[in-house]
C-alpha cells in the first residue's frame, strides 16, 4: 500500500476525534455504497409524544421484563456483588498508600526479557492496620522513558487486604515500576453508590424553534418535574430522552442541544474527602528501585502489542476508493457547544442501515460521555448495540467490526462524574457483553494506560499507535 503522510494525518485526526466519542464506517469500494447509508437524521422511528408524567423511572410500558430488562438486571446484581458497600466511619481507616507495603516475589538482580515480576502488595489504613477486605481502584504500570516504552500491570484482588501485580517484562533495559492508589475501596463504594443515586448531575438544555422565535427548555435523560414532558423514544430498543414542552410549540421543534455541569452530588461532606487532590493516584512503591531486564538466551513469547511500542509504517490512501464517515452518538451527548439534534441517532440505527461486506470496516466507540449517569443507561446502551451488530454480521459475515474501548482521563477532574472507576466498569461491560461476537478490540485502555497519558483526549502519538493497531486489523 503507498503510503501518503496527508491522508495518514487526516485518518489521525478522524480517530483523534473517535477517542471521545463516535462510529466510523470505512468503504473500500464508493462504487458500490448503499443509498441507505446516508446519515442525514430521521426521527420516523422515535415518539415525539407528550407526556404529562412523573418519570422517576425511565418510562417503559408496564408488562413483562423483555430479554434485554433482565440482562441489564442480571449485569447490575453482579456488579452490585462485585463493589459491596464499605464501612466507612473515618478517612484514617480506609486505605493507605503510604503505610501499604509492596514485597517482590522472588527477586533477582537480573530479570530475563520475557519474564514475569510478581508483587504482594498488603493494604493497610492510615493508622498502620491490615486492611480485611479489598475492591481498590488501583493502576499498575511499567515503563522506560528512554525507550519511550509502557506496559500495564495486572492486578489480581484476593479480597482480604492483599494483591497481586504482576508485570510481563517486555523489553531490555532499566524498566520502572508504578503502582498507584486511584481511589480507596471505601471511595469505591461510595462512588458507586452515588453513581446510580441519580441522573442529573448534568444538565441538557434544548432549543426548540417555532418560526421565528426560539425557546430554550430543560431536557435529560429523566426529569424530576410534573411539567408537561415532549418524550424522544426509540420504543424498539426502548431508549428515551425527555424535555419539558415549551408552551404553545410542539416536541418535533427541537432543533438543538447543549449541556453542562449540575451543582448536584450524592457524596456526603466526608465522602468527598476521599477524592481530594491528596488523596487520589497516591504512588504506592516509591522507593522501589528500577528493575533491570536483559535479553538473555532463552526464547521467549512476548505479545508486543502489550507494549505500547508499535510503530508500524501503516497508511490509507483515500484515492484507492476509500470512503470513510463518522457520526456521533445520540443522548447522552455532553458537549458545551451547542450542536444539532438533526446530526445525531442511535448507533442501532446507523447500524441497521449498513449493508456490510468484506470491504466494510465498522468502529464503534462508547463510554466518556455515560459516566456521569447511572450505570443502567450504558448497559442498555451497550447491549442494543450488541443485538444491532448481531444483526450485522448475520446479514454480512463478512464484516469487520472494530470495538474501540475508552481512554483514562485526568485523576483530579471531578471523580464524582468522570472519575475512571466508572470508565473501568464500563470497560469491563463492554468486554462482557460482546465476548460472545466475532469482533476485533482496540484496547485504548490499556493503551493510554501504558503510556501514562491521563488525559481524555490524549496526544497524538498515543492516538497514532491506536490507529496502527486499528490499521492491523483492516490491512
Amino acid at each position: 500500500m503507498k503510503i501518503s503522510m496527508i491522508n495518514y494525518k487526516l485518518l489521525l485526526a478522524l480517530l483523534f476525534i473517535l477517542a471521545s466519542w463516535i462510529t466510523f464506517t470505512v468503504f473500500w469500494n464508493s462504487t458500490k455504497l448503499w443509498s441507505a447509508l446516508n446519515l442525514s437524521i430521521s426521527f420516523h422511528y422515535w415518539d415525539n409524544s407528550t407526556k404529562s408524567l412523573f418519570p422517576k423511572i425511565p418510562l417503559i410500558p408496564l408488562k413483562s421484563l423483555t430479554k434485554t430488562e433482565l440482562r441489564i438486571k442480571e449485569i447490575m446484581e453482579k456488579l452490585d456483588q462485585q463493589i459491596p458497600p464499605r464501612p466507612f466511619n473515618h478517612v484514617k481507616t480506609t486505605s493507605s498508600a503510604t503505610h501499604s507495603t509492596a514485597t517482590i516475589l522472588n527477586p533477582r538482580d537480573t530479570y530475563c526479557r520475557g519474564d514475569q515480576l510478581d508483587i504482594l502488595l498488603e493494604m493497610r489504613d492510615h493508622l498502620g492496620h491490615r486492611k480485611q477486605y479489598g475492591g481498590d481502584f488501583l493502576r499498575a504500570r511499567m515503563s522506560s522513558p528512554a525507550l519511550m516504552a509502557g506496559a500495564s500491570g495486572k492486578v489480581t484482588d484476593f479480597n482480604n487486604g492483599t494483591y497481586l501485580i504482576s508485570f510481563t517484562l517486555f523489553w531490555e533495559g532499566l524498566v520502572s515500576l508504578s503502582l498507584l492508589l486511584i481511589h480507596s475501596s471505601e471511595g469505591v463504594s461510595a462512588l458507586w453508590r452515588a453513581r446510580n443515586q441519580g441522573y442529573d448531575r448534568i444538565i441538557f438544555i434544548g432549543q426548540f424553534v417555532n418560526g421565528t422565535s426560539q425557546v430554550h427548555s430543560e431536557c435529560g435523560l429523566i426529569l424530576n418535574t410534573s411539567a408537561e414532558l415532549c418524550q424522544y423514544m426509540d420504543n424498539r430498543d426502548q431508549e428515551a430522552f425527555y424535555c419539558m414542552r415549551p408552551q404553545h410549540i410542539p416536541c418535533a421543534a427541537l432543533t438543538h442541544m447543549y449541556s453542562k455541569n449540575k451543582q448536584v452530588s450524592y457524596l456526603s461532606k466526608q465522602e468527598k474527602s476521599l477524592f481530594e487532590r491528596s488523596n487520589v493516584g497516591v504512588e504506592i512503591m516509591e522507593k522501589f528501585n528500577t528493575i533491570s531486564v536483559s535479553k538473555c538466551n532463552t526464547l521467549k513469547l512476548v505479545d508486543l502489542h502489550e507494549s505500547g511500542k508499535l510503530r508500524h509504517q501503516l497508511a490509507v490512501d483515500l484515492d484507492r476508493n476509500i470512503y470513510i464517515q463518522w457520526q456521533k452518538h445520540c443522548y447522552p451527548l455532553i458537549g458545551s457547544m451547542t450542536y444539532s439534534v438533526k446530526e445525531i441517532e442511535y448507533l442501532t440505527r446507523a447500524i441497521d442501515r449498513t449493508g456490510g461486506e468484506k470491504n466494510t470496516i465498522v468502529v464503534i466507540s462508547l463510554g466518556q460521555h455515560f459516566r456521569p449517569f447511572p450505570i443502567d443507561v450504558f448497559i442498555r446502551r451497550a447491549l442494543n448495540v450488541h443485538k444491532a451488530v448481531q444483526r450485522l454480521l448475520l446479514r454480512s459475515p463478512d464484516t469487520t467490526v472494530i470495538i474501540k474501548t475508552e481512554n483514562i482521563r485526568e485523576m483530579y477532574n471531578d471523580a464524582e462524574r468522570f472519575s475512571d472507576f466508572h470508565g473501568y466498569i464500563q470497560y469491563l461491560i463492554i468486554k462482557d457483553i460482546f465476548q460472545d461476537l466475532s469482533v476485533s478490540i482496540v484496547d485504548a485502555w490499556d493503551i493510554t494506560i501504558a503510556y501514562g497519558t491521563n488525559n481524555v483526549h490524549p496526544p497524538q502519538h498515543v492516538v497514532r499507535n491506536q490507529i496502527n493497531i486499528l490499521l492491523n486489523y483492516i490491512c
